[in-house]
């Protein structure tokens, strides 16, 4: 009796560790209430579905013009902010994120967590330098109208993909697991 239990009860553990609801967490640029940019790390509302024949899919939200930017080696943008809420999906290269009024940053790598939303469009902005030896291309995807997708904040600076507990880092972001 004490196995048959033993064995339903792991059975079931499994069947629920593979159902667990995942979310992608990516970093924000944000603006605080004296319009000074900061990370915050972000866990959009709409959980992953399963893909048709394998793997899963997200809608990302509704976007609006996306834009094919190629920014070449050693460069950097300076100061600037975002014209309107937007992803920044890295494709290729290396982005690294600095701000004028406090020491944090972020680190955006093609392949690692190449997803970042860009949202600090008050204030005067944030610093961008492309340090890599190579050309970095990447896509700036406005939302529509300026709505930037359901989220929740899950705290303030980048999100640290080894800190986040039953989570993997993705492609583009890290797909955050909650129990069902």
């Amino acid at each position: 009796m004490y196995l048959h239990t033993l064995c339903t009860f792991l059975l079931l553990s499994t069947i629920r560790a593979h159902e667990a609801t995942q979310y992608l967490t990516t970093t924000a640029v944000v603006t605080d209430h004296n319009d000074h940019a900061y990370l915050e790390c972000w866990q959009f509302s709409t959980p992953f579905k399963t893909y048709p024949t394998v793997g899963q899919s997200l809608f990302l939200g509704h976007t609006t013009n996306i834009t094919y930017v190629v920014l070449p080696p050693r460069s950097e943008e300076g100061i600037h902010k975002p014209p309107a809420p937007m992803f920044f999906m890295l494709l290729s290269g290396l982005a690294h994120i600095t701000f004028p009024y406090n020491d944090e940053e972020a680190w955006v790598m093609e392949g690692v967590n190449g997803l970042l939303v860009a949202n600090d469009i008050k204030g005067i902005g944030h610093y961008t330098t492309y340090p890599s030896d190579k050309e970095t291309v990447a896509l700036q995807v406005p939302f529509e109208g300026g709505v930037v997708p359901q989220h929740k904040i899950l705290g303030r600076g980048a999100c640290h993909h080894t800190s986040h507990s039953g989570s993997f880092s993705g492609a583009l972001g890290t797909v955050e697991r909650a129990d069902l």
